[in-house]
Order: C-alpha cells, then sequence, then structure tokens
C-alpha cells in the first residue's frame, strides 16, 4: 500500500508496528533495483484496472529479472515478495565419522541408530 504523501506520518512510540515492513525477495534470477533519473521505463505488468502498463517514477523500488521489470505492487500481486524471514529449517541427523586408525585406513560411517 502506498502512503498519501499530504497525510501526515502519525507519531511513533516503540511499542507500534514500524510503518515500512521487511520485504524478502528469494526468487532465484530477480534482483531489487532503484529508477533514476528521467528516462521513461516502465513496470511489465498491467496493473487491475487499468489498460496499459505503468511508468517507473525517479527513486522507485523495483524488482528486474534479465526478461522483465516489475513494481514492487504488481510483485506482489505476482507471488515473488515475502514478509517473513525463511525460518531456520528441519534439523538434521548427525552422522559421526571416526577417523582412519592406521595410514592407508579408509573411514568408517557409523549409523546413530544403531548404537542405540
Amino acid at each position: 500500500m502506498i502512503r498519501d504523501p499530504n497525510v501526515p506520518i502519525p507519531e511513533r512510540t516503540d511499542q507500534d508496528e514500524p510503518n515500512v515492513p521487511r520485504v524478502f525477495l528469494r526468487e532465484p534470477g530477480w534482483r531489487v533495483g532503484m529508477k533514476h533519473g528521467s528516462e521513461r521505463e516502465f513496470c511489465h505488468n498491467i496493473a487491475p484496472g487499468e489498460e496499459a502498463y505503468h511508468r517507473l517514477s525517479d527513486g522507485e523500488l523495483f524488482v528486474h529479472s534479465a526478461d522483465e521489470r516489475l513494481c514492487l505492487p504488481c510483485a506482489d500481486r505476482r507471488g515473488l515478495l515475502h514478509f517473513e524471514p525463511k525460518g531456520l529449517g528441519k534439523a538434521r541427523d548427525i552422522i559421526e565419522l571416526d577417523g582412519p586408525a592406521q595410514p592407508g585406513d579408509t573411514f568408517k560411517v557409523i549409523d546413530p541408530k544403531a548404537l542405540d
């Protein structure tokens, strides 16, 4: 959601939620850029209710790949943006390795379930 520049920003306390959420882009091949200058550049997606591509404004953040450029609202509609960090993932089984006893010996893999 884009903030109306004519509406003053409310005073914040430390307990309030931030006005801008954290945004994550995890899709392979996509990068974040910023439009600068007066050269005409367009978002490569037609927003709902519009009939043509819309221009990117000077200073606007966007995501891009080798083939296309998307403003953040269009990237969000396409599902490219995430608003929660990745979790740590599932814990993996630990495999213990006994080192070789003598030079020339090979490693022996011990299944931890077999030790129980």
